[in-house]
C-alpha cells in the first residue's frame, strides 16, 4: 500500500524518449491521486483514469487548459469560441463534471450544464499534470461528479539540499492559423525547507483561418495570467503551501452569437464580448504524515475563488447596449484523512464544505444615453451552501481489492428572490459506490465499478433569466429535482513489458436530467421562451480504449478510440440524447531520431455524428443534418540542445481540412505552421 500525502508533484512521467525498451510497471503507470485521494499508480486503481503527464504536456498545444486533454481516451473537447473550451466526459459536460485545481473546486453555482468558458480561466502553463476520473465520483467529490472529475495539479517548486537554488523556464510560440502568440516565464527559488515559484503568461490570439483559407471574424482575444506559490516544509512529515492564481481575458468575443449559424439568416448579436472574464484564486493547504491513532496522513485545505463573467452585448439590428456584471465568490474548506489498519484494509474519510455567493446586475443603455436597470441574469446575492461527509473503505484479499464508499451531502440554495414564494431549496442526499480490482499478474488488471452520482440544481438551473443563443429567452424554474446517475463499468488494464493499454466499457442511467426546454411560447420581442426542466431519463453507454507500445529503437506507437451512444426517454417517446460526441480518437508514432531530434506524427479522427436530439437540431452551432467526420494529420519536429534549449516546429492539419468538432461554435483551424522556443535554466 502506498502511503503518501496528497501531492503537489507526485507524477511519475511516461518518458517517451527513454532508451530502455523494457519499461517497469511504474514507468508506464503514472502516479495519480484523484480517483482515491491517495497516491496510486493508474494500473492499481479500480477507476478508469486518464493522466496527462508533464512530458506529454510539453508536446501539446496549450493556448487553453482544455487543449491539453485533446486526443485523450474518453475525453472530447468542445469549443463555442476560441477563448473557451470544455471537456465532455462520458457524454456529460459543464456542471455535470467536477473541475478541480489542486483538488479544490472550480465549479461555481452559475456553472452551466452545457458548454461554458470557465476552464479557460486557468493558466495551462502552470500545469504539472492533469488527472481525469471517467465515471461518477460523487462519494469523494460531492455533487456534480456525474460524468467524471478533472483535477489539474499545478507546478510546485521542489529542491534538495540546504543551499538556496534558482531554476526556471522561458517559453514563446507562434501559430499561423490563429495568428497566435504565446509567452510564459516562471522562476523557482528556494531550498529543501522553503521554496517559491512565480509565473507570468501572456496570450495574443488573432483572427482564425479555417481549412481552405476561410477567415472567421470575431475570434481575436488576449489573456494574461499570474501565479505565485510558496512551500514550507516545516518537518520531515509536514508541509504548508500557499498559492495565488489570476487570469484575465479583457474582451473575448462569443463567435457563435456574432456569426449566423445553421438555420439563421442573421446572427443574434452585432457585438457580444465577455468583458472581462477573470478568475482570482488563493489556496492554503497543510499536509501531514505524522501518524496518530486516528490517521496516518492528513490534509487540510481552504480556498477562495472569485470568477467574473461580465458581458457587453448589442443585439443584431438594435442600437441598445446591454451590459452585465456577474460574479461568483466561492469559499471552500476540505479535510481528508487516511488510516491503514493492517495489510488487509485502509480507510479514507473526511469532510468538505463550500459557500458560493452570486452577484448579478444588468443594464441597458439606449443610443440617446438613457440607462435602465434590467432584471439580472441571476438572482442577486443568491447563495449555495454545501456540507458533506464521506468515507471510502478498501479491503485487500490476496490479489483482490474491494472498495465501498458512501457520502452524506446537505445543500441549501437561497435564490434571494421576493418574486418567488418559496425561494429556498434544502436538499440532502446519500451517495455510494462499490469497486473491485483483480491483479491477474504483475502487469494485468481487471476492474469493475458500480456507483450512484448526484447533482443538485444550482443557481444557473433554478434562477437564470435572459437571452440565450438561438433567439431564445430563459425563464426561472425554482421547482427542479436533482439529477442522479447509476453507472456501471468494467475494464482491463496492462502496464509493463514495453507497453501500456486500457479497455473500458460503461453504461450510465441518468434520472431527472436537467436541460433547457422550449415551452412553446414567445416573449414580446419574439424570442422563444425556454426553461430548465427535468426531462426524464437518459442512458449513455460507451467503449474507451488506449494503447502505448514502445519499440526497441525507442519509438512509440500511441492510439486512443472512444465510442459513445446515448438515448433519451421522454413522455413523447425515445430518441438520441443531447451533445453526444461522435466516435473519435488518435493514432500516432513518435521517436527520437538522434540525441538532438525528435519526431511526432499523428492522425486525429472523428466519425460523422448525425444522431441528433430535437434540441441539437435546433442548435445553430450544429448542422441539422449532422456534423461531418474528419481525418487530420499533424507532424512536429523538436530539436534539443543539451536539455537547456528546445525548438519545436510543425504542421497541423497538413491537408488544410475544413472541419468542425461536434457541437462547437466555429470551424477548427486550417493548416497551421507552429514554431516554439523553450529555454530551461
Amino acid at each position: 500500500m502506498i502511503k503518501r500525502i496528497i501531492p503537489l508533484m507526485l507524477a511519475v512521467s511516461i518518458n517517451a524518449f527513454a532508451e530502455d525498451d523494457k519499461r517497469e510497471v511504474e514507468d508506464l503507470s503514472p502516479l495519480q491521486v484523484t480517483s482515491g485521494k491517495t497516491a496510486t499508480a493508474t494500473n492499481d486503481t479500480a477507476s478508469a483514469v486518464t493522466v496527462v503527464t508533464r512530458d506529454e504536456i510539453s508536446q501539446k498545444p496549450n493556448a487553453l487548459l482544455s487543449d491539453l486533454l485533446r486526443e485523450e481516451a474518453g475525453v472530447y473537447i468542445q469549443q463555442t469560441t476560441p477563448g473557451q473550451g470544455i471537456p465532455i466526459i462520458r457524454g456529460l459536460k459543464g456542471s455535470q463534471n467536477v473541475h478541480l485545481i489542486d483538488g479544490m473546486r472550480l465549479n461555481t453555482a452559475f456553472f452551466r450544464n452545457s458548454p461554458n468558458q470557465y476552464m479557460a480561466l486557468v493558466d495551462p502553463f502552470m500545469t504539472e499534470q492533469i488527472e481525469v476520473v471517467r465515471g461518477p465520483a460523487s462519494v469523494l467529490y460531492g455533487g456534480d461528479a456525474l460524468g467524471g472529475v478533472v483535477n489539474v495539479i499545478t507546478h510546485t517548486p521542489d529542491f534538495v539540499g540546504k543551499e538556496m537554488q534558482l531554476t526556471g523556464q522561458m517559453f514563446t510560440s507562434f501559430d499561423t492559423a490563429d495568428d497566435k502568440w504565446l509567452s510564459h516565464i516562471d522562476v523557482d527559488y528556494g531550498n529543501e525547507k522553503i521554496a517559491t515559484t512565480l509565473g507570468l503568461s501572456y496570450q495574443d490570439i488573432g483572427e482564425r483561418t479555417t481549412g481552405a483559407g476561410q477567415s472567421i471574424p470575431f475570434t481575436a482575444y488576449s489573456a494574461r495570467a499570474f501565479n505565485n506559490k510558496w512551500v514550507f516544509n516545516t518537518s520531515e512529515d509536514s508541509r504548508w503551501l500557499f498559492d495565488v492564481q489570476y487570469l484575465h481575458q479583457p474582451a473575448t468575443p462569443r463567435v457563435d452569437d456574432l456569426v449566423a449559424g445553421f438555420g439563421q439568416s442573421e446572427p443574434d448579436s452585432s457585438v457580444f464580448l465577455f468583458r472581462p472574464n477573470e478568475r482570482l484564486f488563493s489556496h492554503l493547504a497543510y499536509a501531514s504524515q505524522r501518524a496518530t491513532s486516528w490517521y496516518d496522513t492528513a490534509n487540510v485545505h481552504i480556498s477562495y475563488q472569485k470568477i467574473k463573467d461580465n458581458r457587453f452585448k448589442k443585439s443584431f439590428g438594435s442600437s441598445d447596449i446591454d451590459t452585465e456584471q456577474n460574479a461568483s465568490e466561492l469559499l471552500s474548506f476540505q479535510t481528508d484523512f487516511s488510516k491503514e489498519f493492517s495489510d488487509q484494509s485502509m480507510l479514507v474519510y473526511g469532510l468538505d464544505a463550500y459557500h458560493d455567493t452570486i452577484r448579478s446586475a444588468r443594464q441597458r443603455t439606449t443610443d440617446s444615453g438613457v440607462v435602465t436597470i434590467r432584471e439580472p441574469r441571476f438572482p442577486d446575492d443568491s447563495t449555495m451552501r454545501h456540507i458533506g461527509l464521506f468515507a471510502d473503505y478498501h479491503m485487500y484479499a490476496g490479489d483482490h481489492e474491494f472498495t465501498l464508499g458512501a457520502r452524506y451531502s446537505d445543500y441549501l440554495i437561497d435564490l434571494n428572490s421576493p418574486a418567488i414564494s418559496d425561494d429556498r431549496l434544502d436538499l440532502t442526499d446519500f451517495t455510494w459506490h462499490a469497486s473491485w480490482l483483480f491483479k491477474l499478474n504483475e502487469n494485468h488488471r481487471l476492474f469493475a465499478n458500480l456507483g450512484r452520482g448526484f447533482r443538485p440544481p444550482n443557481i444557473f438551473d433554478l434562477g437564470q433569466v435572459g437571452e440565450r443563443p438561438g433567439n431564445r429567452f430563459n425563464v426561472i424554474n425554482p421547482n427542479l429535482n436533482p439529477e442522479t446517475v447509476l453507472s456501471f463499468d468494467f475494464g482491463w488494464k496492462h502496464a509493463g513489458n514495453g507497453w501500456q493499454a486500457e479497455l473500458v466499457g460503461f453504461v450510465s442511467d441518468y434520472q431527472d436530467v436537467i436541460s433547457s426546454v422550449l415551452t412553446g411560447e414567445q416573449d414580446a420581442n419574439g424570442f422563444d421562451i425556454v426553461q430548465s426542466q427535468n426531462i426524464d431519463e437518459v442512458r449513455i453507454w460507451g467503449i474507451e480504449a488506449e494503447l502505448n507500445y514502445y519499440f526497441d529503437n525507442g519509438g512509440q506507437v500511441f492510439a486512443t478510440a472512444t465510442h459513445t451512444y446515448g438515448t433519451e426517454d421522454t413522455p413523447e417517446g425515445s430518441g438520441p440524447a443531447d451533445r453526444i460526441p461522435p466516435t473519435f480518437g488518435v493514432l500516432g508514432y513518435q521517436q527520437s531520431i538522434s540525441n538532438a531530434w525528435h519526431i511526432k506524427s499523428q492522425i486525429r479522427y472523428a466519425a460523422t455524428q448525425d444522431r441528433l436530439s430535437e434540441r441539437d437540431q435546433g442548435d445553430p452551432r450544429i448542422n441539422p443534418f449532422g456534423t461531418g467526420g474528419f481525418v487530420v494529420y499533424d507532424t512536429h519536429f523538436t530539436w534539443y540542445s543539451d536539455h537547456d534549449y528546445r525548438i519545436r516546429m510543425g504542421i497541423e492539419n497538413l491537408f488544410d481540412k475544413k472541419y468542425r468538432e461536434h457541437a462547437s461554435g466555429l470551424d477548427a483551424p486550417g493548416r497551421n505552421y507552429h514554431v516554439s522556443f523553450h529555454y530551461q535554466f
